[in-house]
């Protein structure tokens, strides 16, 4: 019943006259990113499930902890510039001025080729020479999946390019669509045709490789056909090196932290457990990263709506719009959690293998801690497209601290339901820091649980 009333009440919202605009906005710029968000979150989920069953709990465990840290070494390779490859795009784009875009995307590609080649060579002399702190399976796996750091952060570049030129749904397609669809098929052809090769974490990771260097070169494709015109016609470029290094570097800065925050869990328990731990552990973070599909969602769709809400100084609508959305993503989380509190065990044996059924107590913290992210709302993106992302940045970093120093406490004496645990304490420090800023910058109360009426 709930389920059914919260749509309704958000369609009589955008339905009135006074919200027409509002909601064409909606429905025109959000349908596509959720569309690819949805199969995003499927395709994420089937290769989760593939590469499970394929590699095993202990495989897994060494794929996941190498694709986790080759993640992070992708961050600092970005320098924070497809944020600002977005940005700048998007203004030289308004104010027509293609030897400005031009001279942005060759300095950008040239920044990260010189930066990623020397880390990539830095980390792969540290591994070629470091034997003892790793396990060969470990080592080789890291190895093969180096090129992917230039790779994802190329990619990443052109698909912000496509993202400025205001080809949003375009530029997602490479990395949230056509990288996951094609690992699927190359994994499931080599389990055909090289069963034994292909069942191993290095093996994958080879794999994965190749299907980033596909997908970069359809990113580029796409980048190359969707240039405009006038910018064909113009010879010379012009770059602004010193302002694109000094607006890149707060962008890096709250990308790292994101990214720190989502992965610290994962990276401690294996530097300090052993891999099956780890391969079951990265299948319950999945699982439970479905609780708030919703909230990525509908954030998606909101953002410059809350922007433009808040600018216009319509704080009543804008708590209005509020208060449905939070509640709407508590409905759609509440469904998951209870599935995953009440049939956890069952759910991970029969999906992913009796192996994975320890994971069954974790799964319901992860679940839980992700409720609380949802039931707090859209606390970040309200904060960000309302000029405090200062006050944001002070709720991560007081999370990333605590979920440091709880992941380094907890994962040693109770492994894996240690690691849930940090996360979800960091996910209710990190949202009860941001709502409480909400209402005092803005006077907004965003729980779903609001007593406003909406």
């Amino acid at each position: 019943m709930i389920a059914r009333g919260l749509p309704a009440a958000i369609n009589r919202f955008l339905n009135t006259r006074r919200n027409e605009g509002l909601r064409a906005q909606l429905l025109r710029g959000g349908v596509g990113s959720m569309g690819v968000k949805v199969v995003y979150t499927i395709l994420a989920f089937g290769l989760t499930v593939l590469l499970a069953r394929v590699l095993g709990p202990e495989g897994y465990g060494v794929y996941a902890f190498a694709f986790s840290l080759l993640t992070l070494l992708a961050m600092p390779a970005q320098a924070g510039l497809p944020q600002l490859v977005v940005r700048e795009t998007s203004m030289a784009r308004t104010h027509k001025d293609w030897a400005l875009m031009r001279g942005l995307w060759r300095w950008s590609n040239r920044f990260i080729v010189v930066f990623s080649l020397a880390l990539v060579v830095l980390v792969g002399v540290a591994l070629w020479f470091g034997d003892n702190w790793s396990s060969a399976e470990r080592r080789w796996t890291l190895l093969a999946g180096l090129l992917l750091v230039p790779l994802i952060a190329l990619g990443s570049t052109r698909s912000s390019a496509l993202r400025g030129l205001g080809r949003v749904v375009l530029g997602q397609l490479p990395d949230n669509i056509v990288r996951p669809t094609l690992l699927i098929i190359l994994v499931v052809t080599a389990m055909w045709l090289l069963p034994n090769q292909a069942a191993t974490p290095h093996g994958v990771m080879l794999l994965h490789v190749l299907a980033g260097l596909l997908a970069f070169v359809l990113a580029t494709i796409l980048l190359r056909r969707a240039r405009p015109t006038e910018m064909l016609e113009v010879l010379g470029s012009r770059q602004e090196p010193v302002y694109w290094r000094r607006a890149a570097l707060p962008l890096a800065l709250v990308a790292g932290l994101q990214l720190i925050n989502t992965q610290a869990d994962l990276v401690i328990l294996g530097l300090l457990r052993d891999d099956a731990e780890v391969g079951v552990y990265r299948v319950v973070v999945q699982m439970g990263n479905l609780v708030i599909f919703g909230l990525v969602a509908i954030n998606q769709v909101l953002h410059p709506h809350f922007a433009a809400l808040h600018v216009s100084g319509d704080l009543a609508r804008l708590q209005r719009l509020v208060t449905i959305s939070a509640r709407v993503i508590l409905a759609l989380a509440l469904i998951p959690v209870l599935i995953f509190v009440l049939m956890g065990e069952s759910i991970l044996g029969w999906v992913f293998g009796a192996e994975y059924m320890l994971g069954a107590v974790p799964l319901a913290i992860l679940a839980l801690g992700q409720l609380a992210n949802a039931g707090f709302g859209s606390v970040g993106a309200l904060l960000n497209m309302t000029g405090h992302e200062r006050d944001a940045m002070k709720g991560m970093i007081a999370a990333i601290v605590v979920n440091l120093v709880l992941n380094l406490t907890l994962i040693p004496p109770f492994g894996m339901m240690g690691a849930a645990t940090a996360t979800t304490v960091s996910f209710v420090v990190w949202n009860a820091i941001l709502w409480l800023y909400v209402r005092r910058r803005l006077g907004i109360e965003s729980s779903g649980l609001s007593w406003r009426s909406a």
